[in-house]
């Protein structure tokens, strides 16, 4: 170790990791009303700077992650792909994160009913951007919007039971073939 170097605390090289498991403890401590990116940037050891490096609001450590899943199904949409992939691209390889966290937490932390608004959000934003794929293959937009709003709503509805089964957790992957099975939405 160098002379002078400070073993104190938490290592002055941080990640987007480390500021979303302080935002999450004080989540669950305080609420998340209740936390400021001020009191998230003290218990990470880094500056508020750093915190906006990583996420763009306080929002965004919990739905950062998820959002670049989001992003990466839509823009699969765009170019073509059929439904079924680019939903299992939103949930395929999901790990458990502050997201699933909140979803686990809500209650504790304060946050169900954000959690239901921004939830609503994205699965209005996933159906759409099926509804425009199934009319890009010819389907009539009425019905394409019929299904879009179930399979984005079933992609949604096992991300929250998968999150919800905490230690019991299933593949996900599994989890949303059955939601869109039990949404009976045929995908084309």
């Amino acid at each position: 170790m160098s002379a002078g170097a400070d073993t104190r605390g938490r290592p002055r090289a941080t990640s987007r990791d480390t500021i979303a498991e302080a935002a999450c403890e004080l989540f669950l401590e305080r609420g998340y009303a209740d936390t400021t990116v001020a009191e998230i940037t003290r218990r990470a050891g880094v500056s508020r700077s750093s915190f906006f490096n990583y996420f763009g609001s306080k929002a965004d450590v919990l739905w950062g992650g998820f959002d670049e899943r989001m992003d990466a199904a839509v823009a699969a949409l765009t170019t073509g792909a059929p439904v079924r992939d680019a939903l299992h691209r939103l949930v395929d390889g999901f790990a458990p994160d502050a997201l699933a966290l909140a979803i686990t937490n809500a209650d504790a932390m304060g946050i169900a009913g954000d959690l239901d608004d921004e939830r609503a959000l994205r699965t209005g934003r996933l159906a759409r951007a099926v509804s425009d794929r199934l009319v890009g293959g010819g389907a009539p937009r009425l019905v394409a919007d019929v299904r879009a709003g179930a399979a984005a709503a079933a992609a949604m509805a096992a991300i929250w039971a998968w999150a919800a089964a905490g230690t019991a957790r299933r593949d996900l992957g599994g989890l949303l073939d059955e939601a869109l099975a039990a949404a009976s939405v045929p995908l084309f």
